[in-house]
């Protein structure tokens, strides 16, 4: 598959929480055909309507990883090491896969001890010895003590380029995955959705994607 079709076949994961296998994806031409697979995908994982969160988690953290990461598609599974597709400004990129999956709330990444102990212990250490050294009354000192921790914790902050043990693979990151609720998919809605996606791979206006139409021999898809 071509980069574009890559891109429609994650965005239709995305948007349905369904594996398609890239032996399937290479056998489906049309927008129509597209929507069939996916009813029998759904039918096939549940009678109901409800997607499983978890997976859905999952395959909005591999989409993340392909398109904002350059990770293979292939390489993205439950029990990956996240710091593997994180191989840049670890700490820009940590901010970026935050957003990229939605998360409201995402642990910071971890300070080094070799850093943050001299700094959380000796900065406080040094003011409180200066402080006392230099005749401020004890009230003074009791008040600064905190603040000379808190710089401290803060200037670890920035030196912080460790993924939290609770958070190395990509299976430990589901749970922060941002998922919207959910939305009764009628055989008419997914097909309305996949033309909408391929609109917004494609480029072209949405009314001339109709369900027949090829996507490489008429859509342009490569």
């Amino acid at each position: 598959m071509g980069l574009d079709a890559v891109e429609l076949v994650l965005a239709v994961e995305d948007e349905f929480a369904i594996t398609i296998e890239d032996e399937d994806a290479q056998s489906i031409t049309t927008p129509r055909q597209f929507a069939d697979y996916v009813v029998a995908r759904l039918g096939m994982i549940t009678q109901s309507q409800d997607r499983c969160l978890s997976q859905a988690g999952f395959y909005r953290i591999r989409s993340a990883l392909v398109r904002n990461f350059g990770a293979r598609r292939k390489d993205v599974h439950p029990d990956a090491p996240i710091r593997q597709f994180l191989n840049r400004n670890i700490r820009i990129q940590w901010s970026q896969l935050r957003k990229a999956i939605g998360a409201t709330h995402f642990p910071d990444l971890k300070c080094k001890k070799i850093i943050s102990y001299p700094l959380l212990l000796g900065l406080p250490s040094i003011g409180a010895t200066l402080l006392f050294l230099g005749n401020v009354p004890v009230s003074v000192n009791l008040l600064t003590a905190p603040i000379l921790w808190m710089s401290a914790w803060v200037i670890a902050q920035r030196f912080a380029d460790v993924i939290p043990k609770n958070l190395q693979t990509v299976r430990a990151i589901v749970p922060y995955v941002g998922i919207e609720g959910k939305t009764e998919w009628t055989h008419d809605y997914i097909l309305q959705r996949i033309i909408q996606i391929t609109a917004e791979q494609t480029g072209i206006p949405v009314e001339k994607v109709l369900p027949d139409l090829h996507f490489i021999e008429d859509l342009g898809l490569n």
